[in-house]
């Protein structure tokens, strides 16, 4: 057999064959939409933007999140957000609030639309939390209400909302943090509409 002929056949023996695992395949994930409606509608907000929010070290990235009893963090391997986690909160946020109502004219601050009003914060946590023994997904942003026109903060806060869950399957802790969203969000709004009416 000739050299070549030989090296043909060894390659296609190759291609027959790999040493590498199988690739796990990779769920992304959006937050569910926030429950709609607000209970008052005689008072609204026009003219907010939102910024995107600050992050440190893992809650920059699209992981999946897990806080332990060690106060380490550990990410599921089989499922990342669609968007980075500052991203990710700030378009959830914007469809929060044209969901509830009483906002008009929003937008994103990296638009660059003139507003009267913008949100801005710290998304602290957006993950499940074992760290106290007990399995809970948690949200947690502090945030802040700035005027635009001369960049003063009028009022800050910060708002946290827990839920528990009773497995750590990917799509219950996905619901999960659903529901914390929901919750955190219609106290957030209320808090935009009466500090913006005192400001």
């Amino acid at each position: 057999m000739k050299k070549t002929a030989m090296i043909v056949v060894l390659l296609a023996g190759l291609a027959g064959c790999t040493v590498l695992p199988p690739a796990t395949p990779v769920s992304q994930y959006r937050l569910p939409p926030a429950a709609s409606g607000a209970g008052e509608q005689n008072e609204q907000l026009t003219g907010l933007r939102l910024a995107r929010p600050q992050a440190t070290g893992v809650h920059q990235g699209n992981r999946l999140l897990v806080l332990t009893q060690t106060q380490s963090y550990q990410a599921y391997g089989d499922a990342r957000w669609e968007a980075p986690l500052p991203e990710l909160w700030q378009d959830w946020l914007l469809d929060a609030l044209w969901r509830d109502g009483r906002f008009a004219a929003l937008s994103r601050e990296e638009n660059g639309m003139q507003a009267e009003w913008e949100l801005a914060g710290t998304l602290r946590a957006l993950e499940v939390d074992l760290s106290d023994g007990r399995q809970q997904v948690v949200i947690r942003f502090d945030a802040q209400l700035l005027r635009t026109q001369d960049r003063r903060i009028l009022a800050s806060r910060r708002f946290e909302r827990r839920v528990a869950v009773n497995s750590l399957n990917a799509d219950a802790v996905v619901s999960a943090l659903g529901q914390a969203g929901s919750e955190l969000a219609a106290g957030l709004s209320d808090w935009l509409v009466s500090r913006s009416a005192a400001g």
